[in-house]
């Protein structure tokens, strides 16, 4: 189902909404390929919106909090927004401070992307010209959302450049099992399986692997909930206005790797990827405005599971000239 919503300085901006046998659906927009809605039922079969969004369309033009998007080039952050690999260096925006934050001032995020459904699938392409964002090479991405009929948002990513340069993408969705915003996401509990993850410097940016034993804060292998995280005093807490923005290193690959349960709806989340990585958010700089899900925003309003490479590491996401970039993440919506 495609339906006009708006009309951006870019141009018209439309919705697209997929659905599964079970009921449970999706709608996206050709901006930013962001998901607005995701309808999944709780316990008592109610189905509701289950990520957060913006109540007035057009303020995903400029999205603060990169509500349900994919971001890239590179998602998270790039010290001193400079990306440096085999002997070159290309300044990028500096959106965040004197940093560079997910693929810059509009990366993919802000861009109007070509949709085509098919069935219970979404596709949304994008030529990225060379120079776009000053990053180098023309790239191709495809994304591709589809519900299967067990409840699974299954996320696809390719690319392909014509020339060798960084790719990490990642999609920005808030997660909130309450549904319809009714609650903040303190209540949630959140299991990883990571036994490593980043510590932060003052900008955000990742610096040390630490072994999450050395900090129990960030130890969630048995689960725990986020309000217990947000209380404790650690001083990486407090670095991010109070919660989670840290990349975590998963123990395995293409296995389950996170799970968030609410307890009072008996919604729950699992996560598998091939990704290696995890940034995890808690929604610490949510602010009352712009509002959000029916005039409700507030710190905490949703938790965002960025699977990716580790930001900054440019290295280890150089997508060498003809090669295809390919990832996918599953997540699975059920029932305690």
């Amino acid at each position: 189902m495609k339906k006009k919503v708006a009309t951006f300085s870019d141009g018209d901006v439309y919705s697209y909404k997929i659905e599964n046998s079970q009921g449970m659906s999706l709608t996206a927009i050709n901006f930013g390929a962001a998901i607005t809605e995701i309808l999944v039922p709780d316990q008592e079969g109610v189905k509701e919106n289950v990520v957060i969004h913006y109540d007035d369309i057009s303020l995903y033009e400029t999205n603060p909090h990169y509500l349900g998007v994919v971001v890239g080039r590179t998602s998270g952050r790039t010290k001193d927004a400079m990306l440096k690999f085999r002997d070159q260096e290309f300044q990028l925006d500096k959106n965040d401070g004197n940093n560079h934050l997910h693929g810059g001032e509009k990366g993919l995020a802000k861009r109007i992307w070509d949709v085509t459904q098919k069935d219970n699938t979404l596709i949304f392409e994008y030529f990225s010209a060379d120079g776009e964002d000053n990053y180098p090479g023309d790239v191709q991405f495809k994304i591709s959302y589809t519900l299967s009929d067990s409840n699974q948002l299954i996320i696809h990513y390719w690319a392909l450049p014509n020339e060798t340069t960084p790719i990490n993408l990642t999609n920005h969705s808030y997660f909130n099992l309450t549904g319809n915003l009714k609650r903040n996401i303190l209540g949630h509990h959140l299991t990883v399986a990571s036994s490593k993850f980043y510590e932060l410097d003052e900008e955000s940016i990742p610096l040390d692997v630490k072994s999450v034993e050395s900090r129990p804060t960030f130890d969630f292998r048995k689960g725990k909930l986020l309000n217990e995280m947000i209380a404790d005093s650690d001083d990486q807490i407090n670095l991010v206005g109070g919660g989670l923005d840290h990349p975590f290193i998963f123990d395995k690959w293409n296995e389950e790797k996170v799970v968030l349960v609410d307890q009072l709806s008996g919604r729950s989340l699992h996560v598998k990827t091939d990704d290696p990585a995890i940034v995890i958010y808690s929604g610490n700089q949510v602010k009352q405005s712009p509002l959000l899900n029916k005039g409700k925003a507030e710190k905490y309003a949703g938790i965002c599971l960025e699977t990716q490479m580790p930001p900054n590491e440019t290295k280890s996401y150089i997508v060498e000239k003809g090669n295809v970039y390919e990832k996918q993440t599953t997540f699975t919506f059920g029932i305690l």
